[in-house]
C-alpha cells in the first residue's frame, strides 16, 4: 500500500513539474509585457483628426449561448468618407467557429454555434473597401477568418499592428501568428509613441495593452464627437470590465496565461475612460453590451 502511494504521488510530482515547466514562460513572457498606456487627451486627439473616420460598425459572424449569454464572434468595421474600411479581428469560418463551439461546450457548457458568414460572404462585392486589417490579439477566434478573407479579397490589404503582437507568441497566439504571417496581408508602419497611428487610417489609433497575451493591443477609433475603444479580450463581458472582476485562476493561471496584474490595471483604465458620455468600451465577445451602445451593424 506505501509503495502504492508513493507511485500516485510520485506521478503526482511529475505532473506538477511538467505543468510548471510548460507554464512559468509564458507566464514570464506576458509579466514582462507593459507597455505605458496613454493619457485620456491623447486618445482625444483621435477625435480631431482631419479627414477621420464617419462610422463604425459591427458584423457578426458567429455566436454561442455561454451558460445564458451570447458569447459574440464580431468584426469592427471604420468607415471613412473615401469609402475606405478597416477590420478589426475577422472571426473564423463555419469549420473553425464550429471547432471553437466544441471547445467551449467542454470547458464552460456551450451550446452548439451559430454561424452568419464569413467577412468576405456578408460583405460581397465590398469586400474591396477593407483596405486594412488589425486584430485585438491573435487567438485563433480573432484569425482564423484570416484565410478566408484572402481567398476572397486577395492582396491590396495592410497589417496594421504592434512590435509585441507581431514578435511576442505564446503556445495560444503561434498559429494564429502563423495564419497572419502566411496571409495575403502586408505590413504596415506605424508612427507615435503610447498611440500609434498610420496616415492611410486618420482617427484610427492602436494602444500596446498585454495584459491577456503578450500582443494584446487596443483599437481606439475617434469620431467627429465619440470615441470608440475596443478592448479585445482583457475581459470576458462588459460587466466583468466595470466590476474589475478577473476570470479565474483556471483561465488566467493555466488556459491562458495571462499577466493578472495587468489585466486589474486595464479594468481600471478602461472603466475610468468609459465613465464618459462620449466614450465607448467595447468588449469583444459581449453581444448584449455592444447592442446597448447603439453601434448599427453593418449595412444599416
Amino acid at each position: 500500500m506505501r509503495l502504492f502511494v508513493q507511485i500516485i504521488l510520485g506521478i503526482f510530482v511529475l505532473v506538477l513539474l511538467g505543468l510548471a515547466i510548460f507554464l512559468v514562460p509564458p507566464h514570464l513572457q506576458t509579466q514582462g509585457i507593459e507597455p505605458d498606456l496613454p493619457n485620456e487627451q491623447a486618445l482625444r486627439d483621435l477625435m480631431t483628426a482631419q479627414d477621420g473616420p464617419i462610422a463604425v460598425h459591427y458584423l457578426l459572424t458567429a455566436s454561442q449561448d455561454v451558460r445564458g449569454r451570447q458569447l459574440a464572434h464580431t468584426t469592427f468595421l471604420v468607415e471613412w468618407a473615401n469609402g475606405n474600411l478597416f477590420a478589426i479581428d475577422v472571426g473564423m469560418d463555419e469549420a473553425g467557429a464550429a471547432d471553437f463551439a466544441e471547445l467551449m461546450a467542454g470547458i464552460s457548457g456551450g451550446g452548439e454555434a451559430q454561424f452568419f458568414g464569413t467577412l468576405g460572404e456578408q460583405l460581397g462585392s465590398e469586400l474591396e473597401r477593407v483596405k486594412g486589417i488589425g486584430f485585438t490579439h491573435l487567438h485563433i477566434d480573432h484569425t482564423q477568418g484570416t484565410t478566408s478573407f484572402c481567398d476572397a479579397r486577395g492582396t491590396g490589404t495592410d497589417l496594421l499592428q504592434t512590435n509585441d503582437q507581431r514578435d511576442a507568441h505564446n503556445f495560444n497566439t503561434v498559429e494564429g501568428a502563423e495564419i497572419v504571417e502566411k496571409s495575403c496581408l502586408s505590413r504596415g508602419t506605424l508612427d507615435g509613441r503610447e498611440v500609434l497611428t498610420n496616415d492611410a487610417f486618420p482617427g484610427l489609433g492602436l494602444i500596446a495593452l498585454g495584459g491577456h497575451t503578450p500582443g494584446s493591443t487596443l483599437f481606439a477609433v475617434g469620431l467627429k464627437g465619440h470615441l470608440w475603444l475596443f478592448s479585445g479580450d482583457t475581459t470576458n463581458t462588459k460587466a466583468d470590465l466595470v466590476n474589475n472582476k478577473g476570470k479565474g485562476f483556471l483561465y488566467s493561471g493555466i488556459f491562458v496565461p495571462e499577466n493578472t496584474g495587468r489585466t486589474e490595471d486595464l479594468r481600471l483604465w478602461l472603466t475610468g475612460l468609459d465613465t464618459h458620455d462620449d466614450i465607448d468600451v467595447v468588449v469583444s465577445h459581449d453581444l448584449e453590451a455592444l447592442l446597448a451602445t447603439g453601434m448599427p451593424s453593418f449595412g444599416q
